[in-house]
Parts: structure tokens; sequence; C-alpha cells
């Protein structure tokens, strides 16, 4: 049995910003920070997550990306450092970039991200790594910077190579994708907006879809701030990771994280818990919520 924490959007964010940083997009970023975004998200809640990940001895982290909100560097290293002890509990760390990582066109091309979270990211995406004898992690890069939206993109040539390692997955294997956008939502939630959707969104869905016909398929992600985990029509399993350090009115202490636990023979023995803070703001409590992913 792998036991595996998956960690959503962090987004580090850094109040006071250098006038010759505010550069292109990081203007209207640190206007939403100061009008909004900074009385939702708290770092501080990242560290409750990370001590209560580690008292379940993990052997891997995944992380969807957005560790920063406009890709300025100390974001990155207060993220990583925070991570950083259960970096250092678990055998393995895989991550992508989310969209706020690659925030500004001078951030994309500096490769910020990798400059800080390298190690955790393979050379080139996508990528498949086999984590058990039945079950891989597909990694997969759908974060590029843009003038004003938040709509991510997924080349036709990353879409082939996905197809070729799904189409060289054992039948009945199972398959972590991981990527930061969504592709699409529950139906009880608000169609997603035109931009902050995968501009490939459908495209992706299709070849999850095909693949789900013999493979069991978790579609990891983060990018909306809510978590979720959604039986799909299409075959494959939609796991939202949420965010761990923003909270509303259903999650005043943060969203918390999704630990899974992957059989090493059977797929179908694979257990889903989203971990979450509740309770009173003075003394919350860790609740858990268990699901089933893989049906028989």
């Amino acid at each position: 049995m792998k036991r595996v924490v998956l960690i959503g959007d962090i987004h580090c964010y850094q109040l006071w910003v250098a006038p010759w940083k505010l550069l292109g997009k990081r203007v209207l970023g640190q206007i939403n920070l100061w009008k909004s975004r900074r009385k939702r998200f708290k770092s501080h809640r990242l560290d409750d997550v990370v001590q209560k990940a580690i008292t379940l001895d993990p052997q891997m982290l995944l992380l969807s990306g957005d560790f920063s909100t406009t890709a300025i560097p100390s974001e990155f290293q207060e993220a990583v450092s925070k991570l950083k002890p259960l970096a250092d509990h678990v055998q393995q760390v895989l991550a992508v970039p989310g969209n706020h990582d690659v925030y500004t066109f001078s951030s994309h091309r500096a490769q910020l991200a990798r400059q800080f979270a390298g190690d955790w990211m393979p050379e080139k995406f996508p990528a498949m790594l086999p984590v058990t004898p039945c079950w891989s992690v597909l990694m997969v890069d759908s974060a590029v910077p843009r003038m004003i939206s938040s709509r991510g993109e997924m080349a036709i040539q990353q879409q082939d190579a996905i197809i070729r390692l799904l189409d060289t997955t054992p039948d009945g294997h199972g398959v972590i994708v991981l990527c930061h956008y969504a592709v699409g939502n529950p139906p009880a939630f608000s169609r997603m907006k035109h931009n902050h959707q995968l501009a490939q969104q459908q495209a992706l869905i299709d070849i999850l879809t095909r693949s789900a016909k013999r493979l069991k398929i978790i579609f990891d992600h983060g990018h909306v701030h809510y978590p979720w985990a959604w039986p799909r029509d299409e075959g494959f399993f939609d796991l939202n990771n949420g965010s761990p350090t923003m909270s509303d009115p259903h999650f005043p202490h943060g969203q918390g994280f999704w630990e899974l636990q992957l059989d090493d023979k059977d797929v179908t023995k694979t257990d889903l818990t989203h971990h979450v803070l509740q309770g009173p703001l003075e003394q919350p409590y860790w609740t858990q919520k268990h699901f089933r992913p893989i049906k028989k």
C-alpha cells in the first residue's frame, strides 16, 4: 500500500512589491491582492496541513501548482520552505506548475517555478512515472502566461504525447493525471468562466474518456478553489485539491488536503480521504470524509 498526500493551490503572496517589479499583469494581481485575496488566503494554514499530513506517514506528495500569487521569488521561497518538512518526510514529490506560477511573461522566461520547485518536476512535460506495480502518475503542464485572462493552454504536441503514454499503459492499470487546470465542474457548481478554463478542455476530456474505457483514471487538479470528488459520466474520477490556505464559509480554516491509499496489486482497492479542519476558530479539529474513487 502506498499512501499519497495531494495538496492544491497554496498561493503564498507578498503584499509589498518594489515598484520596478510591478510589470504587466502583476499590477492587476497586486491590486486584487490588496482588495480581496489577502483576506481569504493565509499561508499559515499550510503549516497545519503539513503537520497533519506528516502524522499519516505518507510515501508520496503530489502538488497541483500555484505555489505563488504573482510569481515573485519570495513567494516561491515561502511555499517551498513551508512544504519542506513534508517533502523531506516522503520518498517522492511530484509537482506541476499553475498559472500563477507563470503569472508574467518575464517569470515564465526566467522559469522561476523550476528554479524553486524544479526538483519536483520532470525535465519535460508530459511525463509518466510508475509509483506502484499497477499505478502511475502522468504529469502534464497546462500553465502559460496571459496578458489579462487566466486561460490554460495544452498544445497539440503535448496532447499527442499524452495519448501515446496512455496508450502504452497496460489494460486495467491506474493512472493519476496530475494537472493544474480543471476540465469542467460538477453539475451543482456554476459553470467555469471562459477566461479561467483550459483552452483545450474538451480535447483533454476526450483523451481521458477514451483511455478510461480500459484504464482506471483519477484526474487530479487544482485551479478552482473548492475541493470535490466527482465520479464523472465520462468514466474517469475528477479530484479537485482545492486550496489549503483559502477560507470560505464552508471551510473557515482552509480547504484541507487529500489522502490516497493505493493498493500495490488491485487498483479497485483505492481509498480516498479528505482531511479538513472544522469547528470554532479558537479550537478547530480535523475531520475526515471517505470515498472509493475506483469502481470494480
